[in-house]
């Protein structure tokens, strides 16, 4: 928060965003490396779904893609019911860069989504492990599994 004369204030929503510690991190407890355990991970039996979606996320990379990317595949994910509203959020948020005008800037800078999502899940339960109270509130456990949902997923479509 900035002070201004006259004693007002001014606040920034800029955020540099997530730094990702190990953003070589390929294998995580989420990875998955059979073709029918990830099926059944993004819940797609039907084989139509199946080919439907792997013909689409053939162009994209989790371990190199940016936000714009993320939040594209998020949204098909979330139209394809594999995603719920709280997964939504962690594919459509990034690496939760905010400019001055608290818009995402850098939309096109590349990331390794699998790292991103397994770190800031890993935090998230630290988090909630030191803040109990904070942990039991409303919302906090369907956040949390949001968090889980879309490691899941994103360690499925790797």
């Amino acid at each position: 928060m900035l002070v201004i004369s006259g004693g007002q204030t001014l606040s920034t929503l800029a955020s540099p965003g997530y730094i990702i510690k190990n953003p070589e991190q390929m294998v995580n407890k989420f990875t998955i490396t059979e073709e029918e355990k990830a099926a059944d991970t993004l819940e797609l039996w039907h084989h139509e779904k199946i080919s439907e979606l792997k013909t689409f996320l053939k162009d994209y990379d989790m371990t190199s893609i940016s936000t714009s990317e993320l939040r594209i595949v998020g949204r098909r994910l979330f139209e394809s019911n594999v995603i719920n509203s709280r997964a939504l959020l962690m594919f459509s948020e990034g690496i939760k860069a905010l400019d001055n005008k608290g818009r995402q800037p850098n939309h096109d800078v590349k990331f390794n989504a699998i790292a991103l999502f397994n770190e800031r899940l890993e935090e998230q339960i630290d988090f909630f492990e030191k803040n109990p109270r904070i942990a039991r509130s409303d919302g906090a456990a369907d956040y949390l599994q949001g968090m889980v949902r879309a490691n899941h997923v994103i360690n499925a479509l790797a």
